[in-house]
């Protein structure tokens, strides 16, 4: 599979129509609705930035309409998109509600210009993951990312040597302080006088696409005393599994499942089911089930977790798994309420 950016390869006019499959798909994207009878539904997943081959974020994304591609025969077109331009975004959203029954997409940069587009719209389907749009037409796809993190944290919590904990988040925006405010509150939860660490690496959605300079700042963190780094970056937490590998350290993944990247440098992952709920929306769409309006998913239906494989369970002991495992059950009982705000100042 190739990957490729439409703002640098094609003309103006054909914002959104490069589109990465075995097929000829931008002729077949202009191709009107009756020359496509044999197709049960037309998808388009706007991916937020050139970013397959994050090991996070996009890549499940990725995974989940790929898989309903291959299960439910749905004609799929991928489209890379560029979130720090609005007008741009705006510009694809449009083309592809033009020629796609049910158009995707991911990341808070890309709510407003959808809810523009989706407007425009109203017999097309849409989905965006991270965004709390309430449209009759858009499903938004949200997850709890508060509980899950809040585990990891206590993960974090009961595994480090002195309490020097880090946290490096992409930018500082209200969703990335969803999961610090849930990460901060895990480890206290179990390690009371642990320090927390926090650093953000831009003040742009670049923060996102920088590993070098995410090395930068966890190789100041664990040089300072951290032992073990969350790391919520999407394609840049690969340069803090590398400052990690290189300082003998613990990283813990977010989105998917990193585990088996680093056995014994990555502690676990803070999962969010977002393969499942993609894949989930495009199989609702096609048997008539589409439901607009924001969902929510947490600890309870299963949209977040901690992963235990056989890559970290040699890292976690039954101790800190059987800790783990009763704070998850009280926050399933309502019995603790995990934190998704951050006090500013910090």
């Amino acid at each position: 599979m190739k990957n490729f950016s439409i703002f640098r390869k094609y003309p103006f006019w054909m914002l959104g129509l490069l589109l990465f499959c075995s097929c000829d798909l931008a002729q077949e994207l202009l191709q009107p609705p009756s020359e496509m009878e044999a197709v049960p539904l037309r998808v388009t997943m706007i991916y937020p930035d050139d970013c397959i081959g994050d090991e996070g974020y996009c890549d499940t994304l990725h995974l989940g309409v790929k898989r309903a591609e291959a299960e439910l025969q749905v004609h799929l077109y991928e489209v890379i998109g560029q979130r720090s331009d609005p007008v741009l975004i705006e510009m694809v959203f449009r083309e592809a509600a033009q020629n796609s029954d049910l158009v995707l997409t991911a990341g808070f940069q890309m709510g407003e210009p959808l809810s523009r587009v989706a407007a425009d719209f109203p017999d097309v389907k849409f989905a965006i993951v991270d965004v709390a749009l309430d449209l009759p037409n858009v499903a938004g796809l949200n997850y709890k990312a508060n509980e899950g993190s809040f585990l990891v944290g206590a993960i974090a919590g009961l595994k480090s040597a002195n309490g020097q904990i880090g946290y490096i988040g992409g930018v500082d925006v209200p969703l990335l302080r969803e999961f610090e405010a849930g990460y901060v509150a895990g480890v206290h939860a179990v390690n009371p006088d642990a320090v927390v660490s926090i650093a953000y690496i831009s003040e742009d959605t670049s923060g996102f696409n920088l590993p070098d300079k995410a090395k930068e700042i966890a190789l100041t963190q664990y040089e300072s005393g951290v032992d073990v780094i969350y790391t919520v970056a999407g394609g840049s937490g690969l340069g803090v599994l590398e400052a990690a590998q290189e300082q003998g350290k613990y990283v813990i993944w977010v989105d998917s499942n990193g585990n088996h990247l680093a056995p014994g440098t990555v502690l676990t992952s803070m999962v969010k089911q977002i393969e499942t709920s993609v894949y989930g929306v495009i199989n609702e769409t096609i048997d008539g089930a589409f439901m607009g309006g924001i969902r929510y998913l947490g600890l309870a239906d299963g949209g977040v977790d901690y992963a235990l494989d056989e890559h970290n369970r040699s890292e976690l002991s039954d101790e800190i798994i059987a800790t783990v495992e009763s704070l998850r059950a009280k926050i399933i009982a309502g019995e603790i309420v995990v934190p998704n705000e951050v006090s500013l100042p910090r």
